[in-house]
């Protein structure tokens, strides 16, 4: 949580190198719920977060900072999601993970995080009541998966800070006090492919702004040093903010 703070904080202050006259800025916070489904492979069997390692759906905090700068530099926006849970559970089968074998019928302790940090650098080539978003940008993951055998200690865990690059577009309708929005990030290469969408709805009332929504991740890894997954975290998020 500390790192991805400190990063946070790194980030933000990058379009202050770009001249401070005329940016309007945009701040948000909220609560994501995080619905986690698949299953995830590292130096052993594939194991199903809900099946196998009980993973808890859980409610975390999410925040944006959004930045438009005047002229021919590109926008940024820099968002945080806290994603972090863990599941004691007995197991009806034999799994392995990192090496290390957990046999049937054990009960084991999991905990998991991945929180991401999305800095994303776009254009509005259409303004008005429809508006288009288009660029590219980074997805920043750091966590942890560790697992526990309670009967015997058996342990074995594995870190990881991965950057994923992706493209981006977001369509935004406005009317009145109300507005809509679809957005999408994603990459696909060599049998690997990621992508997150969000649609959401809200009202905004001079500078102030509230929305709900539904945000829909995946990430599928095959095989990259010695790690695969077809991980899906999804569900409804409200956030409210201030423009200024």
């Amino acid at each position: 949580m500390k790192k991805s703070l400190i990063i946070l904080s790194i980030l933000s202050l990058i379009p202050l190198t770009a001249k401070a006259e005329g940016i309007k800025v945009s701040t948000s916070v909220g609560v994501q719920q995080e619905l986690f489904r698949g299953w995830v492979q590292y130096k052993g069997t594939k194991i199903d977060v809900k099946d196998d390692l009980q993973i808890k759906d859980k409610n975390k905090f999410t925040g944006c900072i959004d930045f438009k700068i005047p002229g021919k530099l590109p926008n940024v926006r820099i968002e945080y999601l806290n994603v972090k849970s863990s599941g004691t559970g007995t197991i009806s089968k034999s799994i392995t993970f990192g090496g290390v074998t957990f046999n049937v019928s054990d009960t084991i302790n999991t905990r998991f995080k991945a929180d991401q940090i999305d800095a994303t650098f776009y254009y509005t080539p259409l303004k008005g009541t429809l508006q288009a978003n288009v660029g590219a940008g980074v997805k920043y993951l750091t966590g942890y998966v560790d697992i526990k055998s309670l009967k015997t200690g058996t342990y074995s865990d594995t870190n990881f800070d991965i950057p994923v690059p992706y493209v981006f577009a977001e369509t935004t309708i406005k009317q009145n006090l109300f507005f809509g929005s679809f957005s999408i990030k994603g990459v696909a290469y060599s049998g690997n492919y990621f992508y997150d969408w969000n649609l959401k709805s809200g009202v905004s009332y001079k500078n102030f702004f509230a929305d709900l929504g539904y945000r829909y991740q995946k990430l599928h890894i095959d095989d990259i040093e010695d790690f695969s997954s077809d991980l899906k975290i999804k569900g409804i998020y409200g956030e409210i903010g201030i423009r200024f």
